[in-house]
């Protein structure tokens, strides 16, 4: 404990005097004209990492205006967010998300370092301040992508020395056992799993609102036992454009779905620090819909507010095409990349313009949330081996090729075109038209009906274990039937 605990001290301490020396933003100091602001504003995070520092010095202390020195960091921290509203999300300059990363880690340090040092890092006082350290370092990773002097390594490092803390001073919550009995969470995480689980302490499997009928002439073929060898055979075949396959097998010994079990909510919690750290999290039917938003929230408030809700109780909660792995490595070691990933894969199939760079590594995303989450009728970017980890979904794929399926306009400036104006679920009647989706007046729907009459179509319900490839152009629309926990796989 001691040990853990004179860590952390050193560590904080060590990164408040790398601040305080650190030179000005390399992005901006290689401007012709750095911007001025930058300029300010760095100034202002070495003197708030300085004025830390004299604050917990023997002699300097009583000269920090304390309650001064927090209000800064959050201007700096409100400045920074401003920032990142004035641009779009691409095209935001990275000393932004540089000194907004340095601005929240500074917003920690006093604290964790003013309760380790009164309290020895025991009893209630490491608890009572882990939430809020928590959930800053966690919005440097996820909404600055951890960018910054110190960065999002230093950060991970920081958040495994404290869950190491609070597992050493009995907290409860913190490293687990990670035997997926959800035993070991106190207040509201155990309550969250408990609300989630079905018998034998695992997600409850049924699906509550059925699922769609499927056409057997239309289902993918199911294989497995294939080589990588003659997966690439099939990808380039030049006699035919490759379709959807589900292969059986490609996530066997998987700890996700054995020894490390992801349907465990306990499991789940005990990953994420007793369900402490956020995760951007979609809330709507789809983020095509009206009144469609995002927020960020603790994991276990995930799992209460959106995953334990029975249907209808409350607005769809998903957590989308997010590199929680980045996030949260103890979750990386549970899956493993796909051989097939490696695989050498054919281009666009009809439009070479929407070829990306190549990936140098697989990229990763998590899909997770309770039944109904749905994603539109959309394409990729790259080849994807979408894995279904835990629970069942509903996935119906259109060939690039397809007549009837075009793409949105541009929205706010952004490029929609990879995602379709037809609203599958409302066309195949998988979906009550409500006030969200009342745009599609009924000729219009009956117009889309006919005008895929016809159209060539591959679908599929995921189980757990199975592996979906969608080939690069390929339209598809995902429907989760009961909780879900699905990660993709990116490649070209």
């Amino acid at each position: 404990m001691d040990a853990t605990r004179q860590g952390l001290l050193s560590r904080y301490h060590d990164a408040a005097r790398k601040l305080v020396e650190s030179p000005l933003c390399a992005s901006c100091a290689a401007k012709a004209a750095p911007d001025p602001d930058c300029q300010a504003m760095n100034s202002l995070v070495k003197r708030q990492a300085a004025a830390l520092l004299r604050l917990h010095a023997p002699r300097d202390g009583a000269n920090v205006d304390e309650a001064l020195l927090q209000r800064r960091l959050d201007d700096l921290a409100s400045i920074c967010m401003a920032k990142f509203y004035a641009y779009r999300f691409d095209r935001l300059p990275h000393h932004w998300r540089q000194i907004y990363t340095d601005t929240l880690i500074l917003g920690t340090f006093q604290a964790v370092v003013q309760t380790l040092r009164e309290g020895g890092g025991g009893g209630g006082g490491l608890e009572g301040v882990l939430d809020g350290v928590v959930g800053r370092l966690d919005r440097a990773l996820i909404t600055a992508g951890g960018a910054g002097v110190l960065g999002g390594a230093w950060i991970e490092k920081t958040l495994e020395l404290l869950e190491r803390l609070a597992g050493e001073e009995g907290d409860g919550d913190g490293d687990g056992d990670g035997d997926g009995d959800g035993d070991g969470e106190p207040g509201p995480a155990a309550e969250g799993a408990r609300r989630c689980a079905g018998r034998g302490g695992f997600f409850p499997s049924h699906e509550p609102l059925g699922r769609p009928a499927v056409t057997e002439a239309r289902l993918c073929p199911r294989h497995g036992g294939w080589s990588l060898d003659r997966f690439e055979r099939y990808m380039n075949d030049g006699a035919a454009h490759p379709r959807p396959v589900v292969f059986t097998d490609l996530l066997d010994g998987w700890p996700a779905l054995t020894t490390r079990p992801w349907k465990s909510p306990g499991y789940l919690l005990s990953r994420t620090f007793g369900g402490r750290r956020l995760v951007p999290v979609e809330v709507g039917r789809s983020y095509v819909d009206p009144g469609w938003g995002q927020e960020i929230i603790p994991f276990e408030q995930l799992l209460s507010r959106y995953v334990a809700a029975p249907p209808g109780a409350a607005p769809v909660g998903y957590l989308a095409q997010h590199d929680l792995f980045r996030q949260i490595p103890s979750l990386r070691s549970d899956v493993s990349v796909p051989d097939l990933c490696w695989a050498s894969v054919p281009p666009h199939p009809t439009d070479r313009a929407r070829d990306q760079a190549p990936l140098e590594a697989p990229q990763l995303n998590a899909w997770f949330g309770p039944a109904r989450t749905i994603t539109p009728l959309h394409t990729d970017g790259y080849h994807n081996l979408l894995a279904q980890v835990v629970g069942t979904k509903y996935v119906r794929l259109y060939p690039p090729w397809a007549r009837g399926i075009r793409g949105r306009r541009p929205e706010h400036g952004v490029d929609m075109s990879n995602t379709s104006v037809l609203d599958l679920g409302l066309v195949q009647g998988w979906d009550a038209e409500d006030s969200e989706t009342a745009a599609a007046s009924g000729d219009e729907l009956d117009a889309a009906r006919r005008e895929l009459e016809g159209v060539e179509y591959w679908e599929c319900i995921l189980g757990e274990g199975d592996t979906l490839l969608i080939p690069l152009g390929w339209w598809h629309y995902v429907r989760s039937l009961s909780v879900s926990f699905s990660v993709s796989f990116w490649w070209n």
